[in-house]
């Protein structure tokens, strides 16, 4: 049985072993659903992997997950 995981772009949730993209970002492994995401990701893989590691409630079941991603993106200071 394959482990459950989720798109840390979309927060779409997925199986590991049938995710078509994946890479590693700071020493932890993330799985993508889409060319789209993984793009995405590999444009601003801290923004991402910080909101994945944020534990959200109903992250994984967000109809819109990057509306969050797009707050956690604040210009520098």
């Amino acid at each position: 049985m394959s482990d459950r995981v989720v798109d840390p772009v979309c927060g779409m949730t997925i199986n590991a072993d049938e995710a078509p993209f994946s890479g590693e970002h700071q020493g932890s492994k993330y799985f993508f659903c889409s060319a789209e995401c993984d793009a995405k990701f590999k444009a601003d893989g801290d923004a991402y992997a910080t909101v994945s590691r944020l534990n959200l409630p109903g992250w994984g079941m967000t109809p819109e997950p990057e509306s969050v991603t797009r707050q956690r993106k604040r210009p520098p200071a």
